[in-house]
């Protein structure tokens, strides 16, 4: 794979949008893991504002903590969460699945740790699920591995104002981009809830019960929810909802909920908070974090 078009540190570049990091025992050959590791971590990005800089940030932090394991990142556009078709999206995952089961299939212990920024990168988590059940064992070795999933800022709910708002973080800084934020952006939108609501297109209430049902990530599988009340283009109180579904249905869902972070800049308000909630997941631990209401003032709260 060449490496000379990726933009983030020690990288290399898998298809479009995807770059793939890999420590050099894994390169050379078998790689053992014991659990304390995950044998790979996947990282979905947001869209508008995810820099190669601020996304090194986990890379890099990723690497400290778990020097073994290999990490794919993959970067998410506008197009992908709202305009291409879904079957065209996960024939473009493929080699991508190709990856990760190589990566699991030459690990002795294998184990898969799964982040999700914002509603574009659980978009495309969970297309990228379901793109590994159409792979030669139908995704039962990347299931069977699959030890946490991790939703950082996500998933909300279907709203106008949110809408318009994450769109507009999206677009460029070019000045087509910028003619059509000001002219075209809330029409735009209109006509996509149109849309939507008549079932035309895929909207975030159908993501959201994508991403409960068992089919997508195993009912086993672990959850972590890492969210912020300062939060403007996900409302903290649509992830709390999702939180409180995926319980009723007999989901592990723990949760993290900080005060002053921004919408995918949790690191930003506390990262030794929000690195020691990663840790504590992956190794098993329930995240009770001290710093955040219990439990159950949270969903007293959020059905007020």
């Amino acid at each position: 794979m060449d490496s000379s078009n990726s933009n983030f540190d020690s990288l290399q570049l898998v298809s479009e949008n995807i770059y793939l990091y890999e420590p050099q025992e894994s390169i050379a050959g078998q790689v053992t893991v014991d659990g304390a590791s995950p044998s790979i971590i996947i990282l979905c990005t947001w869209n508008g504002g995810a820099t190669p800089r601020r996304i090194n940030k986990y890379i890099t932090q990723y690497r400290q903590l778990y020097p073994g394991a290999s990490i794919l990142v993959i970067t998410t556009t506008i197009h992908d969460t709202a305009f291409w078709p879904l079957r065209l999206i996960r024939a473009r995952l493929q080699p991508t699945c190709q990856v990760i089961q190589r990566i699991l299939a030459k690990s002795t212990n294998p184990g898969t740790l799964l982040h999700f920024f914002s509603n574009g990168g659980v978009s495309m988590g969970a297309q990228l699920a379901l793109a590994m059940k159409e792979g030669v064992d139908q995704g039962a070795l990347f299931l069977s591995s699959l030890r946490g999933v991790i939703f950082d800022c996500c998933p909300g709910e279907d709203s106008f104002e949110k809408t318009c708002g994450a769109v507009k973080l999206s677009m460029g800084e070019d000045i087509i981009s910028q003619l059509f934020t000001k002219t075209m952006l809330y029409p735009s939108v209109a006509v996509v809830r149109i849309l939507q609501n008549s079932g035309v297109m895929r909207s975030l209430r159908d993501l959201r019960d994508l991403l409960n049902d068992p089919s997508t990530f195993g009912r086993q599988t672990r959850r972590l929810y890492m969210y912020t009340k300062k939060d403007t283009m996900v409302g903290w109180t649509d992830v709390q909802t999702h939180i409180d579904q995926a319980r009723d249905r007999g989901y592990h869902a723990d949760q993290v909920l900080f005060e002053h972070g921004t919408h995918c800049g949790l690191i930003m308000e506390d990262s030794t908070r929000y690195w020691l909630a990663v840790q504590r997941f992956w190794d098993g631990h329930d995240v009770a974090d001290p710093g955040v209401s219990n439990p159950e003032q949270l969903n007293i709260r959020s059905r007020l």
